[in-house]
């Protein structure tokens, strides 16, 4: 004869003398509980085994905890938040990103199982042996629970990790190198884009971030840097965008950035404000970097701008006109551009890309599409002629002088002449020298470098070379640009002392030449 159906029991469960039977009006009888009618045909009618009521079809366990009745059948599943209050499970506060949950499993397969046996339920009451086995069921369940959440929160670290994203990435082995060998205060972090799926043709690889993604992973890491003309913090004389660099508070930025600035402060993404102290600052590339006070600042991960490709996605994340943490992107349109710097005639290496770069994107961050920042954005490097055209210094190429402004405060190995100059090659700049001088028409034999600047803590100042001077040669050696002087003294240390060949125009086109002596200085200020 096949088994009655597990939920419910042939007879009606007993009740000690005198226990109420449970409320009736509370659940509706279900149409099974009417009387059976009787059935023409030979078996008799069941009338004397009415059908017990649903309300409780599983007796109450004893020894439970009271705050967590068993569900009813209809209701297998119960909510997470039913389990016992002395073990509740925490909510989570960084929930797994979309791109994640279609990977990885979710809490959804921790979840609790049904509460009805496959078997009939037990007529006879719970023995010690079997409270203490449901008891340790729901132990089970719980440490499964606290298990889950721990494999979600060391996974969702592992995967920050992989995308390169808000968790540091390992030193690598140059970085390790140069901390043992010079002592460094800070090491900057640097990695390499994480592992690809090599089969994905023409689609976005496993790994790669959106553009929003990108943007709340990277934009803690920007900050926006305010220059005042006084000590008090008073007169604002302009803003730019700085990139964290360290969890300590280096701040890389552009020198321009904190030009005639006197004091400066930062604000973080989040609008807290710190004041900042310069560390170091190199015009010639018109890098710097700032500090600020503090522990556990987000840190931006460096990538490998070596790994860059045409076409690559990227996105631009600065402060152009005070707009704190503006999102552009664009892709990258140009590699291993030498753009030079109008201001000081510095060529750097640089990404170029269309993504919008304004003046105050100055010191902000390019950045791939797996957060990594592979470029120091400059308006200094864009062009205002063109639409579209704007330019990042390398990573690879900004890292170095970092370091090197982090540890002495200025790029070592360098020497300064103490001059700013602008090449008289461009037929504009002639014109612009002899309208300068006050001559109708420009001379025949005008070359060399035009003179705009001498600085006055370097030899230099002390000879007869003049603002709106001309130098035309350096240790024999022609000269008429940035290139052509930096050969001529290649080679030479703070303290070698160069012979220049120089002349002063006059209004009619005549000139007077004449030779100077100076020493070279040793380039601690990063200007020439």
């Amino acid at each position: 004869m096949q088994e009655p159906f597990p939920n419910f029991p042939t007879e009606p469960p007993q009740k000690p003398a005198g226990e109420p039977l449970p409320p009736q009006e509370e659940t509706p009888a279900p149409p099974t509980e009417q009387p059976v009618p009787p059935v023409q045909n030979p078996l008799p009618p069941v009338q004397n085994k009415p059908v017990p009521p649903m309300q409780n079809p599983l007796p109450p366990v004893q020894g439970m905890p009271q705050n967590n009745p068993i569900p009813p059948v209809q209701n297998p599943l119960p909510p997470v938040q039913d389990m016992p209050q002395n073990n509740p499970v925490p909510p989570m506060q960084n929930p797994i990103p979309n791109w994640y949950q279609n990977q990885q499993p979710t809490m959804g397969n921790w979840q609790i199982p049904p509460q009805v046996p496959p078997a009939p339920p037990q007529k006879q009451p719970l023995t010690p042996e079997q409270k203490d086995r449901r008891t340790a069921f729901w132990l089970k369940i719980v440490a499964a629970l606290l298990a889950a959440l721990l494999l979600y929160c060391i996974g969702s670290d592992v995967v920050s990790y992989r995308r390169g994203g808000a968790a540091p990435a390992a030193a690598t082995a140059s970085d390790t190198d140069r901390d043992e060998t010079a002592g460094s205060k800070v090491i900057i972090q640097q990695q390499d884009k994480p592992e690809l799926d090599k089969n994905a043709e023409n689609t976005d690889a496993d790994g790669a971030y959106t553009v929003e993604g990108v943007a709340s992973v990277v934009c803690p890491s920007i900050v926006e840097i305010e220059t005042y003309g006084d000590a008090k913090g008073e007169q604002l004389s302009g803003t730019g965008s700085g990139i964290i660099s360290s969890e300590d508070g280096y701040i890389i930025t552009n020198a321009h950035v904190l030009t005639n600035g006197k004091s400066f402060r930062v604000i973080m993404s989040d609008e807290t404000e710190y004041p900042a102290t310069v560390i170091g600052k190199d015009n010639k590339t018109d890098l710097a970097v700032i500090k600020i006070e503090g522990s556990d600042f987000p840190a931006a991960v460096m990538g490998n701008s070596d790994e860059v490709v045409l076409g690559e996605s990227v996105v631009a994340i600065g402060n152009p006109a005070g707009l704190s943490g503006s999102v552009t992107n664009g892709i990258v349109s140009g590699l291993n551009r030498q753009i030079r710097s109008d201001a000081t005639g510095f060529d750097m290496n640089c990404i170029q890309t269309n993504a919008a770069i304004s003046p105050g994107n100055s010191g902000g961050a390019l950045v791939n599409m797996y957060g990594q920042v592979i470029g120091i954005t400059s308006s200094k490097y864009v062009s205002s002629s063109y639409e579209g055209l704007g330019f990042a210094i390398t990573i690879n190429e900004v890292l170095p002088i970092v370091q090197d402004l982090i540890d002495n405060g200025y790029v070592a190995d360098r020497v300064r002449v103490g001059i700013t100059f602008i090449s008289l090659i461009p037929e504009e700049v002639r014109q612009g020298f002899a309208d300068e001088i006050g001559m109708k028409t420009v001379p025949d034999n005008l070359s060399g470098v035009w003179i705009t600047e001498i600085a006055d803590d370097c030899d230099i100042a002390s000879t007869d070379l003049q603002v709106n001077d001309v130098i035309v040669s350096v240790q024999g050696e022609a000269v008429d640009d940035y290139d052509s002087l930096n050969a001529a003294i290649a080679g030479l240390k703070g303290g070698d002392t160069i012979e220049a060949r120089c002349r002063r125009y006059q209004p009619d086109g005549n000139f007077e030449e004449f030779s100077i002596q100076c020493k070279l200085m040793a380039d601690t200020s990063g200007n020439y």
